[in-house]
């Protein structure tokens, strides 16, 4: 579990529209290829992806499977004349026809709907709001020479908001529309340079932690809100998860705003194409919208490249293999390293970028993470040094720099403009330039692993090959589960369904926090209770009732209810927690202060898990070791030291589940399928020393004194029927695993149980496939008794928490005991299956998103396991092994979680289990309450 995603996403980003870059670097007047002689054409690319095969060193020895090419063509624009859509005051100037999307999208719009434009990137979404944006204001001094017609444009990044400022104040220039475009956030400084924007910008570019701040003073915006036309929410698709609740409640929020100042805008979302636009867009702004998801604009053709690096040989040692330890603090390598039989991604994806910069190809390579960014650029100049009889010219394509939100603004403008401009050849980039900062056309892109979700790998591949020009991309896959089912089924990529984005308000901390604020800003009543107010009657009663005993709120929804807690609500707000709990970071005293890490605060949940006294973290290219955390005071910290060690620290952590509540169930044949809630137990109790180079640990079960981590989430549950377990037992009765202790190793359903354990892992892992949710904030546990994780019933059949459920274990050993205990009472024989949740305290909407696909998920599992090559009973990382295991990846068994996963298909009959079915049950009277996270 945890939400720790080290990516760049919330801090920098791009816009969606393309640029001008030079396309001709290291070519002469004529166009010819000074490397090769190969003559460039108009559309052509420097190099091919036959010819990268081709010419990329000791790619002969490669097995013929490890890499592909894949060729897709591109599509011609689909427009529509100017003059049907527009006014002749914008039809005019405009040099090119609008495309079909942006017409459609505007004729919606002139009909006062909202509307969510979901097409590919660079397909032109900016045009539709601004265009809009220019109808109101023509509209405004139509009505009334001196009339305002404002918008309110939100990114999800500061760079985002300074790209798309410059961009539309040109094209309103372009227009002749006097229309001011002023960005307003953290970074814009404060007395006349804020009043003066707030009195006379036509449109404000801000986001969301902004919009969360300035609320609170949305009196000195009454001349901007009151004159409110329009609200943009840009990449929209970013907003999921918890940080897609919060904005659901800002959006809400300002819209109560909006009311007060007679302001009823129309809202236009942009996004990147996704499963569900109209249902997540509704979802962030609580009103209907259209969806625009025919893409007119037009597209080259592309070569895409799936790169599965060559085999390596393995040093680890078995018990490493079976850990399925991933060393994902190693500073060498994001942790690859330790897990795979292959060249790591972080090693190989450095190689092609230096290859392709060397045959011209102007390249952007995509890393999960800022220190990987750096670590690439490195490794591409080594790769350059080490074939130095290969690469005769070192200077030739050598001018790589990193990108990524931990460099000033100053350099990351350089950069970009120096990509634009051609004088770089390549940059290695978080994904902060993913979502469209204009540098320009690259020719190439290579993904250092594939990133998640089919939205993210075409938004990253959107950025070469602009409007119809050819365009090559490369995918270097790790040894992720994701990354190999990826590999070994390009058909997914090309698939017509893309992942759903979660947003759910249902979440009861997040909606409380933004209910204070609610208040702070303008008194609730009962105008905010029912379908078109801030939340329904009986949650928002509720809630009051909360707040009113706790002293923060006063008053009754008939007469009108006030903030009366703390100045400033808005500031408890944090948009990636749930909570306003957090812990801040801070440098020790005796530390030299130019090493203070300036992290930003860190949710309880990762704290407990990475930051306990004694662990070494990485953090921008240097070690800490957490010499201090205070969980007791009002504002919780953690006090970290620089440190130069040869080792890292990874914690061990144990789950359990309790009082688990059955909210609605389906069959899925014979095997039941739950939703509800329940209360998730987390121990990190324990944390080993790893070796940096090698991967051995070299001190282990150290203790880190936490606190267990009590969650009341969002669960999903299987309940696999007896006669299935009853064959499956059977047929794996003989399986063992030595390195268990004995009471574990010698009962008979061991086999089984490493099924159920190995089809947990693949679910959670394939999930992103389907949703656009990250694995890692998603937990599991495998379970022989799931009648020992639920609240008891009572006389008249209701469930209800245990007696001492507020009685929290203290370690995994109570949890363990807990579990027995409420087994040995059952007056029933347990069903045995497996749990998915929420690994953030009140749910994220995620568990509810696999139940309602669960067959498409268990499908996807179930292909995963059965076509992964790597031959063993218990599995690999790429198929059911996960580096967060709280068992070390102990017992697993393939076979058994395929058998289990047909059975739930309907891919296999009754035959399948009667040739397994024994007289009587094998393995004594009842089975054991194991359970496995």
């Amino acid at each position: 579990m945890g939400i720790d995603t080290d990516s760049d996403t919330d801090v920098e980003g791009g816009r969606d529209g393309g640029g001008d870059g030079d396309g001709n670097r290291n070519t002469d007047d004529a166009g010819t290829d000074r490397s090769n002689g190969r003559t460039i054409g108009q559309h052509d690319v420097p190099i091919t992806g036959d010819e990268l095969l081709e010419t990329f060193p000791r790619v002969r020895s490669r097995e013929s499977d490890d890499v592909s090419v894949l060729e897709l063509p591109g599509r011609d624009a689909s427009t529509v004349p100017n003059a049907e859509v527009l006014r002749p005051e914008l039809a005019g100037p405009l040099d090119d026809d609008l495309y079909a999307h942006q017409a459609a999208a505007l004729s919606a719009l002139s009909r006062d709907e909202n509307v969510c434009v979901a097409t590919s990137t660079a397909s032109g979404k900016t045009r539709i709001y601004a265009l809009q944006i220019a109808r109101h204001y023509l509209n405004a001094r139509a009505r009334s020479g001196d009339a305002d017609a404002t918008a309110y444009v939100c990114y999800p990044t500061k760079a985002l908001s300074r790209d798309q400022e410059r961009e539309l104040n040109d094209f309103y220039d372009t227009l002749g529309l006097d229309i001011s475009v002023r960005v307003y956030d953290g970074d814009t400084e404060r007395g006349d340079t804020r009043r003066q924007i707030r009195e006379t910008a036509d449109v404000i570019i801000t986001n969301f932690a902004g919009v969360n701040a300035y609320l609170h003073d949305h009196d000195r915006w009454a001349r901007f809100l009151s004159a409110c036309e329009l609200v943009v929410i840009d990449e929209s698709h970013t907003y999921t998860g918890v940080h897609g609740m919060h904005v659901a409640w800002i959006v809400r929020r300002l819209k109560r705003v909006l009311e007060y100042y007679d302001a009823d805008p129309q809202f236009v979302l942009t996004s990147a194409t996704i499963g569900n636009p109209g249902a997540h867009s509704s979802s962030l702004v609580g009103e209907p919208v259209t969806v625009i998801d025919e893409d007119g604009s037009p597209t080259g053709p592309r070569e895409l490249v799936l790169w599965n690096p060559p085999p390596q040989a393995r040093e680890e040692s078995a018990d490493e293999r079976a850990s399925g330890s991933s060393g994902d603090e190693t500073p060498d390598d994001g942790g690859e390293d330790a897990i795979t039989d292959r060249v790591p991604a972080t090693v190989e994806a450095p190689k092609l970028l230096s290859h392709l910069t060397y045959h011209d190809a102007q390249t952007l390579l995509f890393t999960p993470s800022r220190k990987l960014a750096e670590l690439s650029v490195k490794r591409a100049s080594k790769h350059r040094r080490d074939r130095s009889r290969y690469y005769t010219n070192p200077d030739r394509g050598s001018a790589i720099e990193p990108y990524h939100a931990g460099h000033s603004r100053r350099n990351r403008h350089g950069t970009e403009h120096r990509l634009k401009t051609g004088l770089l050849d390549g940059v290695a980039s978080t994904n902060a330039l993913e979502l469209g900062i204009n540098v320009g056309e690259m020719d190439a892109t290579v993904q250092l692993g594939y990133p998640g979700q089919r939205q993210s790998f075409w938004q990253q591949l959107g950025r070469a090959g602009r409007g119809t020009k050819r365009a090559l991309s490369v995918l270097v896959a790790g040894h992720r589960t994701l990354d190999q089912y990826v590999v070994s089924n390009p058909d997914y990529l090309l698939e017509t369904d893309v992942e759903d984005a979660v947003v759910d308000t249902r979440n009861d901390a997040v909606f409380a926090r933004h209910l204070l604020c609610a208040a702070d800003e303008l008194a609730l009543d009962e105008s905010d209770g029912g379908a078109a107010g801030f939340a329904d009657r009986d949650r928002l009663e509720r809630a009051v009732e909360m707040w009113r005993r706790a002293g923060r709120l006063a008053g009754h929804l008939e007469t009108g209810v006030s903030y009366t807690g703390p100045p400033r609500p808005q500031g408890s707000v944090s948009l990636y927690a749930t909570t306003g709990e957090e812990y801040a970071v801070e440098l020790a005293e005796d530390a030299d202060e130019r090493h203070d890490p300036e992290m930003e605060p860190l949710a309880e949940e990762r704290v407990l898990r990475d930051f306990h006294e004694g662990a070494v973290r990485l953090h921008e290219g240097r070690q800490y070791e957490v010499c201090a955390v205070d969980h007791t005071t009002p504002r919780p910290s953690v006090t970290l030291r620089p440190t130069d060690v040869n080792y890292y620290t990874r914690t061990r952590t144990d789950v359990t589940v309790l009082d688990a509540v059955s909210e609605e169930s389906r069959e899925i044949g014979p095997f039941t399928l739950h939703f509800g809630r329940g209360r998730v137990l987390v121990y990190h109790g324990t944390y080993d020393k790893v070796a940096i180079h090698g991967g051995q640990k070299t001190e282990q079960m150290l203790p880190t004194e936490n606190p267990p981590l009590s969650m009341e989430t969002q669960l999903c549950w299987l309940e696999v029927p007896e006669r299935v377990e009853t064959a499956l037992v059977e047929k794996y009765r003989d399986v063992s695993i030595p390195e268990l202790d004995g009471d574990l190793a010698e009962t008979a359903h061991l086999g089984y149980a490493g099924g159920l354990h190995a089809a947990e892992h693949a679910t959670i892992g394939v999930a992103p496939l389907e949703l656009m949710v990250d694995k890692r904030d998603l937990g599991g546990l495998a379970t022989l008794s799931i009648d020992s994780h639920l609240a008891t019933a009572t006389e008249d059949g209701d469930t209800d928490a245990r007696e001492n459920a507020n009685a929290t274990p203290q370690n995994i050993a109570a949890a363990e005991a807990t579990v027995r205990e409420i087994a040995s009472e059952l007056e029933h024989e347990p069903a045995s299956g497996w749990f998915i949740y929420d690994g953030i305290d009140g749910g994220l909407g995620f568990s509810r998103a696999i139940y309602d696909d669960f067959e498409a998920v268990a499908a996807r599992a179930r292909d995963l396991i059965a076509d992964c090559d790597c031959g063993r009973i218990d599995g690999c990382p790429a198929c059911v092994m996960d580096d967060q295991c709280g068992n070390n990846n102990r017992p697993l068994h393939r076979d058994a979680a395929v058998d289990v996963l047909d059975q739930l298909l309907g891919n296999a009959g009754e035959e399948a289990l009667e040739a397994h079915l024994p007289d009587e049950e094998y393995g004594g009277d009842r089975r054991p309450p194991l359970f496995y996270a």
